[in-house]
């Protein structure tokens, strides 16, 4: 009965077993990030796909509830909060430099920062701005999470000019939440949209790739490649024989 004679090249072995270990916990990592990706996507699904929201207290609830809602519709009646401060977030648009204009509204209970109308850059310089209103009025849009900038986000990403109100991220600084009442909804935001109701908003799914089934084939591809050249070479040096 042939026996299996292998003789390992100590140097060659040391460096496959480093790059096999490497390689597998890239695709594990990437295993991870397909279990977080694809349930990040289903709950976005189940969160456009579910009826509109119809007042900032069907909000709060859903967020209570552990409901998703990023993306969601709703429409609800609000007015700009007198006096508060109001942000200018840059907006990157074919055409000029732009800005949308992110206010606090409150329907007398809970109070919601919202993006609201988009300014020309010029006529912010100028600040030839319309004047606040405070009546009520009926607003639409998409509720969509906040994000703080990731490290290497804040690395490159233009700074934020509260002087000039002129900011690169929703709440760039960390502190637009600072003066309002108490009960303002944080963490979210209204991306506010030109529409009679809410029900006349097409459903918005964010463009997100999920490609890391692929990634995580391939990495651990290399693995099993790199140990078939491991043994090949162990073949050809007569150091792996059937005898």
């Amino acid at each position: 009965m042939a026996k299996l004679h292998f003789r390992p090249m100590p140097a060659l072995t040391v460096i496959l077993a480093l790059s096999v270990a490497l390689l597998i916990a890239l695709g594990v990592w990437q295993y991870q990030r397909l279990q977080w990706k694809t349930a990040l996507l289903e709950d976005i699904e189940a969160s456009v796909t579910a009826p509109p929201l119809t007042s900032l207290s069907d909000l709060t609830d859903a967020i209570a509830a552990d409901e998703s809602v990023d993306f969601r519709r709703i429409g609800f009646t609000a007015a700009p909060i007198a006096g508060a401060p109001e942000y200018h977030l840059y907006k990157s648009q074919l055409g000029g430099i732009y800005w949308r204009v992110v206010q606090p509204l409150s329907d007398g209970r809970l109070t919601v920062l919202a993006k609201t109308e988009t300014l020309e850059s010029a006529v912010k310089e100028d600040q030839a701005v319309t004047p606040q209103e405070t009546e009520s009025a009926q607003y639409t849009g998409y509720v969509r999470k906040t994000y703080e900038m990731a490290r290497v986000e804040g690395w490159v990403k233009s700074k934020a000019n509260p002087e000039a109100n002129r900011y690169f991220h929703f709440n760039q600084t960390g502190d637009w939440y600072d003066g309002l009442p108490a009960n303002v909804i944080e963490g979210y935001y209204i991306d506010t949209q030109s529409a009679q109701s809410a029900d006349d908003l097409a459903v918005r799914r964010p463009e997100i790739a999920n490609n890391h089934f692929d990634y995580m084939l391939t990495w651990w591809s290399f693995a099993l490649i790199f140990i078939i050249i491991y043994l090949l070479l162990h073949k050809r040096a007569g150091r792996l024989a059937f005898h």
